[in-house]
C-alpha cells in the first residue's frame, strides 16, 4: 500500500472517530489540506476525545485553521445575508447552493466544520441582469467571467470579503440532468435574520441536494468520475446530507434519473465510495454492479500512484466529452452514440482545430 493511500485510510478512520495512533501525522495533514478536509478533521478528533492526545504542533495547527475557518464562515454568512437582502429589495429570491446553503441549513452541527471558496448564488435566468446590478451597487466587481453557455455568469468579487461570489443560472454543466427549473420548482423557501429584518432564499429540496451534490463531484466540470479521481471532501458531504436529510432524500428519483442519462455506474461508484469510506447504509435498491467495483477500485488506486492519474486524465477527459448523457443531449435520438461521437468529433476539429483539442485531452484543470 502506497504511503498516500495509507494517509487516507488514517484520515477516514480519524473522520469517523476511529481511534489512531500515527507517529508523523505530516501525511494524514498533507490529504486533508489537499481535500479541503482540515477543520473537519479537527472536529472530528475533538468530538472523539482525540484531539488532546494529538502532537503539540499537529493539534496546534488543527485548531488554528479550524478557528481561522470558523472566522470566515461567519465572516461569508454575514456576506450571504447581505447579498440575499440587496437581491430581496430588487424582488428576487435566491437560492443557495452547496457551501452557500451549509451556512444556513446544515449538515454541520460546528458552523468552522466546512471549507469553502466562494459562496454559491442561483438566480432566475430573467433576473441574471437585475442581480449583476445588486452585485455592482454593493461594490462587488466581475473578476472571472464564465463562456457563453456556462451553467453560471461569472465570479464577482469585493475588496476585504472572504469569499466571492459565484452567480449561477444553472446548477451544472450537464443541465439536461438536472436542470435550474425544475429545482426551482422543487425548492423550499426559507428565511434567515438580516440587519433590516428577515431576508428571504430558497433551498434545494432534499434530493437535489443529494443529486447536486453527486452531479458536481462525478460529472461536472473535470468530469471525475471518466477519470477516476476521488474527492474526499465531496464524499464526505454526500453522507453528511444524506444522514442530515434521511428519508426526505428520494433515492428512487435519484436512481431512475441517473439511469435514464446512462449514469448508474457513477452512481454506484460514488456511493461506493461513500458505503466504503464513511459507512454510509446503501440506499438503493439493487446492490452495485461489477462497473461500479471496478471504477471505485481505479479510484483507489490512482489515488495512491500518481504516474496512473497522469495516465487516466486524456482517457478520462476524452470520455467525459463525449459522454452518452452529452451527446444524446446534443443530437437527440436520431444516428445512436457511435454517430453521435464521430459527428462531434469532426465538429470539434474543424471549429478548434487539432492544438485546441489535443489541450482539451490533456486538460487538468
Amino acid at each position: 500500500m502506497s504511503r498516500r493511500r495509507r494517509a487516507l485510510g488514517d484520515l477516514v478512520h480519524c473522520l469517523r472517530g476511529v481511534p489512531v495512533a500515527l507517529p508523523d501525522w505530516a501525511p494524514v495533514l498533507a490529504i486533508a489540506n489537499e481535500h479541503l478536509l482540515t477543520p473537519t478533521l479537527w472536529t472530528a478528533l475533538s468530538d472523539s476525545g482525540q484531539a488532546a492526545a494529538l502532537p503539540a504542533d499537529a493539534r496546534d495547527y488543527l485548531a488554528t485553521l479550524h478557528r481561522l475557518n470558523g472566522d470566515r464562515n461567519r465572516a461569508l454568512r454575514r456576506q450571504a445575508i447581505e447579498l440575499i437582502g440587496a437581491l430581496n429589495a430588487k424582488g428576487i429570491v435566491p437560492a443557495l447552493l452547496k457551501g452557500g446553503l451549509t451556512l444556513f441549513d446544515g449538515p454541520y452541527a460546528d458552523p468552522a466544520t466546512r471549507m469553502m471558496r466562494d459562496l454559491d448564488i442561483l438566480v432566475p435566468n430573467g433576473s441574471r441582469g437585475d442581480a449583476i446590478a445588486v452585485l455592482g451597487r454593493l461594490g462587488y466587481r466581475l473578476a472571472q467571467p464564465y463562456a457563453v453557455g456556462h451553467h453560471a455568469y461569472g465570479d464577482f468579487a469585493r475588496p476585504n470579503d472572504p469569499g466571492s461570489v459565484d452567480l449561477h443560472i444553472e446548477l451544472v454543466d450537464p443541465s439536461h440532468v438536472l436542470s435550474a427549473a425544475e429545482v426551482w420548482d422543487r425548492a423550499e423557501p426559507k428565511e434567515v435574520a438580516g440587519e433590516t429584518g428577515g431576508v428571504r432564499y430558497l433551498a434545494p429540496c432534499a434530493t437535489d441536494r443529494i443529486m447536486h451534490n453527486l452531479l458536481h463531484a462525478q460529472i461536472h466540470y473535470l468530469g471525475n468520475f471518466y477519470r477516476g479521481e476521488l474527492q474526499v471532501q465531496q464524499v464526505y458531504e454526500l453522507v453528511a446530507l444524506a444522514r442530515h436529510l434521511g428519508p426526505a432524500v428520494d433515492w428512487s428519483f435519484v436512481q431512475q434519473r441517473l439511469r435514464a442519462h446512462h449514469l448508474t455506474v457513477a452512481l454506484e461508484s460514488y456511493l461506493l465510495a461513500a458505503h466504503r469510506l464513511f459507512g454510509l447504509e446503501w440506499p438503493l435498491s439493487k446492490p452495485p454492479g461489477l462497473a461500479a467495483h471496478v471504477n471505485y477500485l481505479r479510484c483507489d488506486v490512482q489515488f495512491g500512484t500518481r504516474p496512473l492519474q497522469w495516465i487516466g486524465i486524456p482517457w478520462g477527459n476524452l470520455r467525459g466529452a463525449l459522454a452518452w448523457h452529452r451527446m444524446h443531449a446534443l443530437h437527440g435520438d436520431v444516428g445512436g452514440p457511435l454517430r453521435w461521437r464521430c459527428r462531434h468529433l469532426l465538429q470539434y476539429l474543424r471549429k478548434k482545430g487539432i492544438g485546441a483539442t489535443l489541450d482539451r485531452l490533456l486538460r487538468v484543470q
